[in-house]
């Protein structure tokens, strides 16, 4: 059986992947909310699944050469291999019902969807486009918080994007 055609829940109902998709993320056996990644997210909220992802190059980079078990800059490139993600965060415009929007979405499977400074300045850019644009902003927050490995460089973040909003 290819991997990732049913999905088994916490309740031990099995789902096939195409159904839960399609209740969006929602199991029909037992209502367990199956946590989704900005793919899924854009896959619900944009029309027709397209929209164009601002920023999606920007990545982070390790300018403290933080290491605690683990050289950060492994841990990126790890999380990068593991999740096929650029960062935490993904931000986008499309449509969504006809209408413009822009979406910023975090990746808790990114480093625990922790903020670092790719990830505060990649929501500011994205609050920045829709105020330019006059286009509703939507935020999808599944944040670990602060990335410790960027130090205080991740926790002027928070400023960053709570000034911006």
């Amino acid at each position: 059986v290819p991997k990732g055609l049913w999905y088994k829940s916490p309740t031990g109902k099995i789902i096939d992947t195409e159904e839960l998709a399609k209740n969006l993320w929602v199991s029909p056996e037992d209502d367990f909310h199956v946590r989704i990644g900005s793919a899924e997210y854009f896959q619900i909220l944009f029309d027709d699944n397209v929209f164009k992802e601002l920023d999606e190059k920007m990545t982070s980079k390790d300018p403290l050469n933080f290491e605690d078990t683990k050289k950060y800059s492994a841990r990126l490139k790890d999380a990068m291999e593991k999740t096929k993600l650029k960062d935490a965060v993904r931000t986008a415009v499309g449509k969504s019902k006809g209408k413009d929007l822009v979406i910023a979405c975090m990746d808790f499977a990114f480093i625990g969807g922790s903020m670092g400074a790719v990830v505060g300045e990649k929501i500011a850019r994205a609050i920045d486009y829709s105020i330019q644009n006059n286009t509703p902003f939507l935020m999808i927050s599944k944040s670990g918080g602060a990335r410790m490995m960027e130090a205080a460089l991740s926790l002027m973040q928070l400023a960053k994007t709570s000034a911006k909003l």
